[in-house]
């Protein structure tokens, strides 16, 4: 990110919200497994529409998160239209089980024919309306010894690419506060296994530290973040 793009979005005054891969592609995950959930993605319905009108809302999307997005979105998407065509011939089956016996009632679900592609229409707005914080020659070093610490996200034999998603944002939220951005900023990630082990919700020590001096909050999910960033 330039400096003439660091110094507009700090003087705008508004919150910021840097987001990890997982949690925009959350927005499209299979509605039916037994974690997900409605107020979830009424948050992010409720954020992006806080980006896009009235300007309420700054998003900053990594570089690799932009790019492990496109990379995994078809897979998502695959994902949920397979469970959610895999519950409709489960309802059908019932329906015509139930018959047998003397039912008259029929649960239809063809109100989610068309289900995914319009979650993927708001994942896709989402990334539409990010600004994308490039990689700096610093970031792939300062991630590369943050995995071999080994330091909140960073495990020793696994790919860096967390870090360079957190030492992108690092870099970018110090320049913001340099330039005199005063106002909230929350990462938001919901991959808790490596932010916050197993205080679910409660992030690494070593990285709160540095979020600490920032003044970054960390949210574990997408109600979180609204929440965090008073909106």
């Amino acid at each position: 990110m330039t400096p003439q793009e660091v110094s507009h979005i700090a003087g705008l005054g508004l919150p910021v919200l840097c987001t990890d891969t997982c949690s925009v592609l959350d927005i499209l995950r299979d509605p039916t497994r037994d974690t997900a959930r409605a107020h979830e993605r009424l948050a992010a319905q409720a954020l992006l529409a806080a980006m896009t009108t009235g300007a309420a809302l700054v998003s900053l999307v990594a570089d690799q998160v932009r790019r492990e997005f496109a990379e995994n979105i078809p897979k998502v998407e695959q994902e949920a239209t397979q469970a959610l065509t895999k519950l409709r011939e489960r309802v059908i089956r019932a329906n015509e089980i139930d018959k047998v016996f003397g039912g008259a009632g029929v649960v239809d679900l063809s109100h989610l024919d068309d289900h995914v592609q319009r979650a993927r229409v708001v994942a896709d707005d989402w990334m539409a309306a990010s600004n994308t914080v490039g990689p700096t020659p610093a970031i792939a070093d300062r991630a590369f010894a943050r995995l071999m610490a080994p330091r909140t996200p960073g495990k020793r034999g696994q790919s860096m690419k967390d870090c360079v998603v957190i030492e992108t944002y690092l870099e970018v939220v110090s320049a913001l506060r340099v330039a005199g951005l005063a106002s909230r900023i929350v990462f938001a990630s919901s991959n808790t296994a490596d932010y916050a082990n197993e205080q679910r919700g409660v992030l690494n020590g070593d990285l709160q530290a540095e979020f600490t001096t920032l003044n970054i909050q960390y949210a574990p999910n997408l109600p979180a973040a609204k929440y965090w960033l008073g909106l």
